[in-house]
């Protein structure tokens, strides 16, 4: 057995446990939890802003690409080059989101990052919405109509971030690649620059694969197999389980597994 045939079984067998550590977490994903009465998640959600919301919805969206990956390679048996890294990209993200929001000591700072996470759902939300065309009046006044609702909700949690004097940022741009770095930093406290960089990394990886880019198959060129079409040479992509997909299971599981300990955490007796 080559070196590369070892690493290949090694993680093979540490996917399978990820995969049975995610068929757990679907179970529990399929009901919200109560918020307990005296919790510090009890006393961060506010009206306009539901925190202990915002980072469930997004634990449950990552083990939903957790358990849809990990469910797909096992009734299928391939690995794809980028449609797994696709749904690793998304569990590693939302999984991040719910770390950033949950891992704050402080009541102001997690509702600033949720505040955050909702003004960016809005402000894309209506991105989407300017951006159709209307086909006839009715169309029209109804996009219309849609947009300034939009707007309002903007301004309502613009109004919310004021009451509770939340810093300037809560309605500020968000930027996932720092989202992600943050969370690292939660996940991995110890200050490993290495491994922190590399989640960074294997998100980034995700992007270019989620986008199509086609960097993604070129940086990968000298692993695959390659084969002389008359006048080019043609290579074959395929998925790398050692070297792609699964280290960005094991970044979104190691993420997702943290924002589950922060929630219970978080929502445990004390403020």
């Amino acid at each position: 057995m080559t070196e590369s045939d070892q690493s290949h079984e090694s993680w093979q067998q540490r996917v399978t446990r990820m995969a049975e550590t995610t068929d757990q977490w679907s179970i529990r994903t399929n009901d919200a939890p109560p918020i307990l009465p005296g919790s510090a998640l009890g006393g961060d959600d506010h009206p306009g802003l539901h925190v202990s919301g915002i980072a469930w919805y997004a634990i449950v969206v990552a083990v939903e690409h957790l358990e849809f990956t990990f469910s797909a390679m096992r009734a299928t048996g391939t690995l794809y080059p980028t449609a797994q890294m696709t749904a690793l990209r998304t569990a590693l993200l939302t999984g991040s989101q719910a770390v950033w929001v949950l891992a704050p000591t402080l009541r102001a700072e997690r509702r600033a990052h949720a505040m955050r996470l909702q003004m960016q759902d809005s402000r894309d939300e209506l991105a989407m919405v300017r951006g159709l065309s209307a086909l006839d009046a009715t169309q029209a006044a109804l996009r219309a109509e849609t947009e300034a609702n939009l707007e309002q909700r903007q301004v309502d949690r613009k109004n919310v971030a004021t009451k509770l004097a939340l810093p300037s940022s809560a309605v500020a741009k968000l930027n996932n690649t720092d989202v992600i770095a943050k969370a690292s930093s939660f996940v991995h406290p110890e200050g490993n620059q290495t491994l922190n960089s590399g989640v960074s990394l294997l998100w980034r990886m995700g992007s270019a694969a989620a986008h199509g880019q086609r960097s993604y198959a070129v940086t990968r060129a000298g692993r695959n197999e390659r084969r002389t079409d008359v006048r080019d040479t043609i290579v074959e992509l395929r998925g790398d389980l050692a070297r792609d997909i699964g280290p960005s299971a094991a970044a979104a599981v190691l993420t997702v597994s943290e924002a589950f300990r922060l929630f219970d955490l978080r929502n445990g007796g004390a403020r």
